[in-house]
């Protein structure tokens, strides 16, 4: 099939080169017509993972023999949003936040973004934050450096600042400190960062940024590992590059395709007790659709510190960012740390889009809405040499398996609903706001 020409039609706000830098195929192009119907579906998942819009729908039309017009129909989203924000900020996660409902461990305050700036996908926002931890912050992107659209730009920083912080662990659980007045640390960081994508599936980013952190005498003192030798200020540059291969159909919720993440990070180049640290973090994930219903999914990943002790300050084991299911009350420290996941998820609701044709505004007519059972097993293991006396779950693997409910809904919302069992015989309920993987 000949492709005569491409015609963009809904995009009142995004310009035409943003829509058609999405698509695997171009004007003039001429391809069998299962390969059109394959480059058809994977540049609508292209412009749906762009965030910009709601919907999308790509129709060839044929004009004559073997000749089409591709119409690509958008329907777009609301684009400035300030948006609240009321989470946990004194603890990993939402769960154990409930264990007490300590309404001084919540942040809150507000973001004022602004996406698709210009039309050419730009995202902007500024931050304002109070409550458990204080936060200012700004940072702007711009996707299309060149008319290729190949490189893009983003720079940002802020100030945050805590009365209260974490300077350890026991029993896997956390020890807390909290000054008589003041705060306990506060921190400027800044930092850029350079992307590549020169092809639709494969993005490369180069960083550079700097972090300049203190804490108040007593946590130097008592917790001389909080940023070695017990100094009060850590100041230092950092480095870091990314490769990012991601053949999703959907980065919100996915149900095929492959994801592979390299990240590197050079922690310390000059400044007063600069760290001297190599971070490598890894992950690769998958997904497949066995019957009509049904997903199966597996991701494995991994976060490996090189160098020096690292300060307390710095390190990250399993806890935080990344869990084992089941053990959302522990924290794990450590230097290193792998974990898997494996989830067999059952379509109770298949995707569907309703029309609300009583909201008054266009971009919020559209309502997205899917639920799912998901099956799990998870493993995982922390290596730690410096804290695994006092932390029995480190240096041991992890298990967990469980039941939940996924509810997916607009504008990238995933609401998790989990039954889990760990390794311990531990049962618990847990809610988790993010997909899955």
């Amino acid at each position: 099939m000949h492709v005569r020409a491409v015609l963009v039609l809904g995009n009142k706000v995004t310009r035409e080169r943003v829509v058609l830098r999405e698509l695997t195929f171009r004007e003039g192009d001429t391809l069998a017509q299962e390969v059109l119907a394959a480059a058809v579906r994977r540049s609508t998942e292209n412009l749906l993972n762009t965030g910009l819009f709601n919907t999308v729908n790509l129709v060839p039309v044929p004009i004559g023999q073997g000749e089409v017009v591709v119409q690509v129909h958008l329907n777009e989203r609301w684009y400035l949003w300030p948006a609240p924000i009321l989470e946990v900020g004194g603890d990993p996660n939402f769960n154990t936040w409930w264990l007490t409902r300590d309404l001084g461990r919540l942040n809150w305050g507000g973001y004022l973004y602004r996406y698709n700036a210009r039309g050419m996908n730009e995202t902007a926002y500024v931050l304002a934050q109070f409550g458990y931890t204080q936060r200012f912050a700004a940072k702007y992107r711009v996707p299309f450096l060149d008319r290729s659209g190949r490189w893009s730009l983003s720079v940002g920083g802020g100030y945050h600042q805590q009365r209260e912080i974490t300077v350890g662990t026991a029993d896997n659980e956390r020890i807390f400190f909290r000054p008589a007045e003041g705060h306990a640390r506060i921190e400027w960081n800044m930092e850029a960062e350079l992307g590549l994508r020169r092809a639709h599936d494969v993005r490369h980013a180069f960083r550079v940024g700097h972090r300049d952190a203190r804490v108040v005498d007593s946590v130097a003192w008592s917790w001389p590992d909080h940023f070695n030798d017990g100094a009060r200020r850590l100041a230092f540059i950092t480095l870091g590059y990314t490769v990012i291969r991601d053949r999703r159909d959907s980065r919100v919720f996915p149900r095929t395709g492959r994801y592979a993440e390299l990240r590197v990070d050079r922690l310390g180049l000059g400044g007063p007790h600069a760290p001297d640290n190599t971070v490598l973090y890894a992950t690769v994930k998958e997904w497949w659709t066995p019957a009509d219903r049904w997903t199966l999914a597996i991701g494995l990943r991994g976060r490996s510190t090189l160098g020096p002790p690292i300060p307390y300050f710095l390190q990250e084991g399993l806890g935080y960012a990344h869990y084992v299911r089941g053990y959302e009350y522990y924290v794990i420290d450590g230097q290193h740390f792998a974990l898997g996941r494996f989830n067999a998820l059952f379509t109770l609701l298949r995707p569907r889009i309703q029309r609300l044709g009583f909201m008054p505004m266009e971009a919020f007519r559209t309502l997205h809405l899917a639920l799912y059972i998901n099956a799990f097993i998870d493993g995982g293991r922390v290596w730690d040499d410096r804290y695994a006396a006092a932390n029995p779950l480190a240096n041991t693997w992890m298990h967990g398996a469980g039941l939940g409910l996924d509810l997916v809904t607009s504008y990238d919302q995933v609401l998790r609903a989990e039954s889990a069992l760990n390794g311990r015989g531990e049962l618990g309920f847990f809610l988790h706001f993010t997909q899955p993987f």
